[in-house]
């Protein structure tokens, strides 16, 4: 019996050194960089850090200020990007970004992006409001219609982002979780492609499953107001332009007009595909896109 138990052992042994070995070669799964929450509240990436993404064609790196991609040569007439993982852009290479993207479409103008996965609406706004101190002509706020809802904590709590208590009328600041086994998940590759391809995937299979059963929950119009009331003020309004997704919700974008915000609604053409097959994030055709309606709606507000 100890004999078979110590074969079982050393059989396992063998079988992650080579499955990660594996992993790492072919890079099977993404390098995740490691974040930080700076001195103003603010979750972002550790400065420097580079890595590659899934099938290692090509790597991402995050710059100087804590955010992915390439900082801009000057911070004269300056335009900020600010957004989730859709700005974040990790899946593609630093070639498509939006920055990119728009500033051959608008070469008088800087874009600087800053953006990270998960970020609500009033995280968004936190990060525009640290960006001021580089006076930028307008910032970019790149939104969908959870982002909202994601940062009530009435309507979706997640200690893991900043978010508004309605209630309370206060703001409740995001604590980082990092513990020794999830950076021990991220350094070994093979472990960490099992649990997101095999356990991660089983997970919100069942917790679809189990949402389905429920009564779809009605747009929390009357809370995301009390959200914008909070945060309405006008250098909060005067230069910010927010870019909805497409098929966004009207009301949503109703309610950011009515305080004050300017916005740029996309709209894709049915016969054009943005998206990865099996991922919602944006392709490099879809940034391109992206970028030509921008700033060919963003043209209008400066000129």
């Amino acid at each position: 019996m100890k004999k078979f138990i110590t074969t079982v052992f050393l059989f396992l042994a063998l079988g992650m050194i080579v499955g990660e070995l594996i992993a790492r070669f072919f890079v099977i799964s993404p390098d995740i960089p490691k974040r930080s929450i700076d001195q103003w509240g603010i979750q972002k990436y550790i400065p420097k850090q580079f890595g590659k993404w899934k099938g290692g064609q090509h790597t991402w790196q995050i710059n100087e200020l804590g955010w992915p991609g390439i900082l801009p040569n000057s911070t004269d007439n300056l335009i900020t990007i600010i957004g989730d993982s859709f700005i974040e852009n990790f899946m593609n290479p630093d070639s498509c970004r939006q920055n990119i993207y728009l500033k051959k479409k608008l070469p008088g103008f800087n874009f600087l992006e800053a953006s990270r996965s998960g970020v609500n609406f009033i995280e968004a706004t936190m990060i525009a409001d640290q960006l001021d101190s580089l006076q930028p002509k307008y910032q970019l706020l790149y939104v969908h219609d959870t982002d909202f809802k994601e940062s009530i904590v009435q309507l979706s709590t997640n200690t893991q982002l900043t978010q508004f208590d309605i209630i309370n009328g206060k703001i409740t600041k995001a604590k980082l979780k990092s513990s020794f086994a999830k950076n021990s998940l991220y350094a070994c590759k093979f472990i960490y492609y099992l649990y997101s391809n095999y356990w991660q995937n089983k997970k919100n299979k069942l917790q679809t499953k189990t949402k389905t059963k429920k009564k779809e929950i009605p747009p929390q119009l009357d809370s995301i107001k009390i959200l914008l009331s909070s945060l309405n003020t006008p250098n909060r309004t005067d230069n910010r332009i927010l870019v909805f997704r497409p098929n966004a919700d009207s009301d949503i974008i109703q309610l950011c007009k009515n305080m004050g915000y300017k916005y740029i609604l996309l709209k894709q053409p049915e016969n054009e595909k943005w998206s990865f097959d099996h991922d919602p994030h944006w392709t490099c055709f879809g940034h391109k896109k992206v970028a030509q309606q921008t700033a060919r709606k963003l043209l209008k507000f400066i000129e």
